[in-house]
């Protein structure tokens, strides 16, 4: 399989672990029999009965069993079917424009992967999701997915599981403590009760008291963490009372709920009698929000009678004693969550107390103002500050975005989409960016500078999507309309989309007046921001244009000094990147590697920043190869290559980036041979953010064989003759590996190679140096054969080798 199509090495995003998963064997065991079988199995059951934590700890176990990684999307704070697939493709870190994140889209990034997805939580869009999982099972053959839902998705070739509650003592039977630990109810009380009480444990005293609170909740796993919960200020034997109590009133509940879900209600119920009228409407108000809140957006939002905003703190505080919410995070700035069926509660109550349009107005305001404050504020020190809040906020833009355009005006919409316009492109989310615009563009267009900025933010996106032709006719209708208005600032951004449009497509000289005449309103306006991308644009589109690539240096560093005077970081490591590759191809490599090593500083600034640094990477992989650094600049390469795949992005749309790519690429091939390339290239792309980046900054040595003109020379002459017999070929297994191969390959640094090994995975290292056979590993370390062979796959994945020679050499090496 070509590099260019290779899955990734990741294993998905799963959790390390699964908290507060006990028994659930059967279940397990019935999940993975089924999966063998059928390549879409839904687990179904009532809300809390645990079906998420099932499919994730089912998914950490299956993981050896697909290549390319086992992945979660949770749908429970998504509210907009068609954002489905946007979701998905977020969840398997497709954020860009290479692949677009539609069903179709999907289906050509999953076509050959080995992979199992899981969607959790889809009742609310079993439609949508049908759907989906049809399209992507008739497209994917290696595919299998599993559904977590409360009601089944009924398409073909669908298995079922239903996920019934933790096993509980039967009505009439009186256990002793060790009876208890043999039902799975009992022991996460247990578990969850020491959670919240340290010294909690089960004595004959308060055994019966355990069983009884178990029969009562039913062995649903969220009632009982809820119940338990209470351990702070009840006794086991008040919670029970309570509960019971609780549930003789549900006897004329409807007939046709299901028992489980009363039962959860009740407790919900309970929860809810147990706060102040106070707290109940803050509980109520609150569930406007998705994936949580901040303290300063509930006071905004909340506080109106008859709340006022200095009680809102106690009141929090209140709800968190009482286990409504929770604290996540440890950032410096608090965060707060309801469980789901909890803010559900709250959002039904919201309703029938007539504030629900209310508090989402208030809601759509406050985050407009935030995405507002962010686009005002971008070229500031505050800049990196912003980016992190915009992504731990993305449930709330998603549901402040869907109130924007359906129940605002147009010019709140459209304002509230555009003001996102930095969120959009740095986190790479553009194709949901261009989705929330599309829906506001749609709506009664109203004459107004809102509309034309709309329109042009939105043929940005689609020029970097290389969609040129809706880019065109986008930034056509915003010309027009622009000039039936009054003069804005935005006159002056609407020649610099024009000019990038012009830029990507190759066309240089027609960019550059473009940003000229930009760059002259930027600058008569005093809009920093629309300076520092004129700066940064208009000195790489006039260096690609000259023949004196240094023509464009002196735009990009007063971008660069501009930047730095306003604390800004992320158009500075732009220019810098920028910067990187005119004088590459002014054939300064020194000059080329210290700009780019510059602009990776952003990394260390900006929380999960790839764009620049992956642009950087590549930018430095160019600087090696003219260099001759072949197995660097292939890792190098790898490296980014690893990087803009994980935001499904590329350089293709750019036309003079995506030469200068494939004329190194084809060079690097050229000189090294395709087998030597390929080592290198796939080395690089299991490197991870902090390896890469040492290997960027050289706090690594070089690759071996670097220094060899040999390595360099040997190329597709050597590589046929070795073909053709003419030296000893390498064994797959555990054979010897001729000198000549090591030099092309070019094994990476100890000190590289080294990262990432697990003290057991060492151990097994030096056992394959021994010449042991993955039995005789499994005997010695007294473990399964497949245990053994998953800490070799893992070695030779880590190290980016294909042989247990090359383990052999290697740890040779670092003694």
């Amino acid at each position: 399989m070509s590099t260019a199509t290779s899955p990734p090495k990741s294993r998905g995003n799963l959790p390390a672990e699964v908290t507060s998963f006990v028994g659930r064997r059967h279940e397990l065991t019935g999940l993975r029999r089924m999966l063998s079988t059928s390549r879409l199995v839904t687990l179904t059951g009532a809300g809390g009965v645990g079906k998420t934590r099932l499919a994730q700890h089912a998914g950490l176990e299956l993981r050896r069993a697909f290549r390319d990684g086992v992945w979660l999307t949770e749908l429970a704070e998504l509210r907009d079917p068609d954002l489905l697939a946007v979701t998905v493709a977020e969840a398997l870190g497709i954020r860009e424009e290479a692949v677009r994140p539609d069903a179709p889209g999907l289906s050509a990034f999953l076509a050959d992967r080995h992979a199992l997805l899981i969607l959790d939580n889809c009742e609310h869009l079993v439609s949508a999701c049908a759907d989906l999982v049809a399209t992507l099972l008739r497209a994917c053959p290696y595919l299998r997915i599993v559904i977590t839902s409360r009601q089944a998705l009924r398409i073909t070739g669908e298995a079922t599981l239903t996920v019934q509650p933790l096993s509980v003592p039967a009505a009439d039977l009186t256990c002793t403590p060790a009876d208890l630990a043999r039902y799975e109810a009992a022991s996460l009380l247990v578990e969850r009760a020491t959670a919240v009480q340290p010294d909690f444990a089960v004595t004959e005293a308060n055994c019966a008291t355990i069983t009884a609170l178990v029969q009562a909740l039913e062995g649903v796993p969220l009632a009982i963490e809820l119940a338990v919960a209470r351990l702070r200020v009840l006794t086991l034997a008040e919670i029970l009372d309570r509960l019971t109590d609780r549930y003789r009133l549900l006897t004329s509940g409807a007939r046709n709920a299901p028992a489980r879900q009363q039962t959860l209600r009740a407790l919900v119920d309970w929860s809810w009698d147990l706060c102040t009228e106070s707290e109940r409407r803050l509980w109520a108000r609150l569930s406007v929000f998705s994936g949580g809140f901040e303290l300063d957006a509930a006071e905004q939002i909340c506080a109106f009678p008859p709340l006022t905003s200095e009680s809102i703190l106690d009141l929090v505080a209140s709800l968190v004693d009482k286990s409504v919410l929770f604290r996540v995070g440890d950032g410096p700035r608090a965060r707060y969550r309801m469980l789901e069926v909890v803010r559900e509660y709250g959002a039904t109550r919201l309703i029938a107390d007539g504030e629900q349009p209310e508090v989402a107005r208030r809601h759509c305001a406050w985050f407009a103002d935030i995405a507002h404050y962010g686009d005002v504020h971008w070229a500031s020190p505050d800049q990196a500050a912003l980016m992190r809040r915009s992504r731990h906020e993305q449930a709330n833009l998603r549901v402040a975005l869907e109130h924007a355009v359906t129940a605002a005006p147009p010019e709140v919409a459209l304002r509230f989409a555009a003001d996102l316009q930095n969120h959009w492109f740095v986190r790479g989310f553009l194709s949901e960016g261009r989705h929330w615009l599309e829906r506001a563009l749609a709506l009664p267009p109203p004459q107004h500078w809102t509309r034309a900025r709309a329109l042009r933010v939105a043929a940005w996106i689609a020029c970097v999507q290389g969609d040129q032709s809706r880019a065109s006719a986008l930034l056509a209708e915003a010309k027009d309309l622009a000039a039936t208005l009054p003069p804005s600032p935005e006159d002056a951004f609407i020649p610099v989309v024009e000019g990038n449009i012009a830029m990507f497509a190759g066309d240089h000289a027609a960019a550059l007046p473009l940003f000229e005449t930009a760059l002259s309103g930027f600058r008569t306006l005093d809009v920093h921001a629309g300076e520092l991308w004129c700066l940064a644009v208009l000195g790489l589109a006039r260096g690609l244009s000259s023949p004196s690539p240094a023509d464009g240096y002196a735009d990009l560093l007063a971008c660069r000094d501009l930047a730095e005077s306003h604390g800004e970081v992320w158009w500075r490591s732009f220019a810098l990147w920028a910067l990187s590759v005119l004088r590459w191809r002014a054939g300064d490599h020194p000059g080329a590697t210290a700009a780019a090593r510059e602009s990776l500083e952003i990394g260390t600034v900006v929380e999960d920043e790839q764009f620049t640094v992956g642009l950087s990477l590549e930018a430095l992989g160019w600087v090696a190869g003219s260099e001759r650094r072949d197995q660097r600049a292939a890792q190098l390469l790898g490296a980014s290559d690893r990087m803009w795949r994980a935001m499904q992005a590329s350089l293709s749309s750019f036309r003079s980036m995506r030469d200068f790519h494939d004329e190194a690429m084809s060079q690097l091939r050229d000189r090294l041979g395709d087998r030597s390339f390929e080592a290198a290239f796939r080395h690089g792309k299991t490197l991870t953010g902090p390896e890469a980046m040492a290997l960027a900054l050289d706090r690594i040595p070089a690759p071996r064989g670097e220094a060899d003109p040999a390595a360099r020379t040997t190329g597709r002459n050597a590589e046929a003759g070795r073909s053709a017999g003419a030296g000893p070929a390498r064994d797959a297994e555990a054979g010897s590996l001729d000198a000549g191969a090591d030099r092309a390959v070019g094994w990476p640094g100890p000190e590289l190679a080294g990262l990432g090994l697990t003290r057991r995975e060492r151990e097994v290292a030096a056992l394959v140096a021994e010449g042991m056979t993955n039995r005789e590993i499994a005997a010695r370390l007294v473990v399964a054969q497949r245990t053994a062979e998953g800490h070799v796959e893992n070695i030779l994945s880590k190290l980016g080798f294909t042989s247990r020679s090359q383990v052999a050499a290697w740890l040779a090496a670092q003694r």
